[in-house]
Parts: C-alpha cells; sequence; structure tokens
C-alpha cells in the first residue's frame, strides 16, 4: 500500500473530509487500492470532470478513517479477522526466521479487511537464498521487480496462502514479501502509525516475532 504523509492544505477541506470517509468505505467493502479509491470517492462527491487537484486527502487521513469506519462497522467479526491474519502472520515469519521477518502493512496496523494481502518484509543479502528456502518449503509462489526508490524493495515474492479462521474455515488470502538488503534494518520505518489509541506495535511501523507475539498476547487479554 503506497502512503503519502506529506503535510497538505486542502482547497476544500469540507470536500477533501467527505473523499476521505468515502475512499475508506470503498477500502473496506471493495477493496480497492488507496490510489484508486480516492480518486472513485473524488467523482462521487465532486462529480465527473472535476479536477480534483488539491482537494484529494493524504493516505494518513483516509487511514484514520478507515480505521474508523471498521471501529464503527466491523465490530466482532474485523476483530476476529485481525486476530487470524496475525496469528497465521506470525507462523509464516516463524518459518521464515532466518530472513529477520517483519510484518507490515494493514495487518500489522489493524486496518485489514478481507481483501488484505499478509505483507512482510524479509532482510537478506542473497535473494535466491529466499527463494530456495521457500520452495523447500513447498511453497509456489511468482516474482516481481523491486521498486526504483533505494529504500524500497529489491525484490517481491507473492504467494497465496489459506488461513485458519476457526470452526473449520479458512480464508484465502495473498502473501507478499518485500526482499530487502540486510543493512535496511538499521533504517528506521517509514510508514508508522500516529493514531494515540493503538497498541505500540501496531504504530510502530514494522514488527518482529517478538513484538507480534506481544500484540497478539494484549489483544487476548483485552477480548
Amino acid at each position: 500500500m503506497p502512503r503519502n504523509s506529506s503535510p497538505f492544505r486542502s482547497a476544500d477541506p469540507q470536500a477533501t473530509s467527505e473523499i476521505a470517509v468515502g475512499a475508506a468505505r470503498l477500502i473496506a467493502d471493495e477493496g480497492l487500492d488507496y490510489a484508486s479509491a480516492k480518486r472513485r470517492a473524488a467523482r462521487e462527491v465532486l462529480g465527473d470532470g472535476v479536477n480534483p487537484r488539491g482537494i484529494l486527502p493524504d493516505n494518513d487521513q483516509v487511514e484514520e478513517e478507515l480505521r474508523r469506519h471498521l471501529r464503527l462497522f466491523g465490530g466482532a467479526e474485523h476483530k476476529a479477522l485481525l486476530a487470524s491474519l496475525r496469528r497465521h502472520s506470525l507462523k509464516l515469519m516463524q518459518r521464515l526466521d532466518r530472513f529477520e521477518p517483519r510484518l507490515v502493512g494493514a495487518v500489522l496496523n489493524g486496518t485489514a479487511t478481507e481483501f488484505s494481502d499478509l505483507q512482510l518484509h524479509l532482510f537478506s543479502d542473497d535473494v535466491k537464498d529466499v527463494e530456495i528456502h521457500l520452495l523447500n518449503e513447498g511453497i509456489t509462489f511468482d516474482v516481481d521487480e523491486g521498486d526504483a526508490d533505494p529504500a524500497g524493495a529489491v525484490e517481491r515474492i507473492r504467494f497465496l496462502t489459506e488461513v485458519p479462521l476457526g470452526k473449520g474455515q479458512r480464508h484465502r488470502t495473498g502473501v507478499v514479501l518485500g526482499l530487502h538488503p540486510s543493512v535496511a534494518l538499521r533504517v528506521a520505518p517509514r510508514h508508522r502509525s500516529t493514531d494515540p489509541g493503538l497498541h505500540p506495535v501496531e504504530a510502530s511501523g514494522r514488527a518482529n516475532i517478538e513484538q507480534l507475539t506481544a500484540l497478539l498476547a494484549s489483544d487476548e487479554e483485552a477480548a
């Protein structure tokens, strides 16, 4: 999920707020990505043919509205799904422990929906080691190019997984592994959340196995 947390002043704050609310609904209900959701919400609020330049909300504002939407309408069902996604992420991380896995994205910060991928960052100076490890684990995967951004992933690996939901139910979703050089572990995560109501691990931007274990324990205590 691309983010844009740079501050800006909207030409029409009311329209920007309405677009953020609409985009959050589209992300939660239809699984749109942030950019597509903002464009469609802008058309719904402003009408076709209106240039939304200077009016679109940034991704932090949309994330805030998405979290509010899930709290209002997700209820116990969303909490249960989120817990299942986090538990499954932990199991994947344990299988990938040699590559210093970190959970990132919506599953970590609590905005995951039924459409969300599990996003992990792995750290290794040889991407072939990761690919061979996955093959040895019996995982069939696809490989995408990384980012042009020097701080981004060198390569992305994608595969499908089935998440146990309880009572024999399973949820099929994608896994995205962003492969980074080992030195990138020294760089602080860029996409931290500012919601004061979040657990510190949720807000941290990325979590290792120990941190995710602590977050799951906290979730269980709060349940």
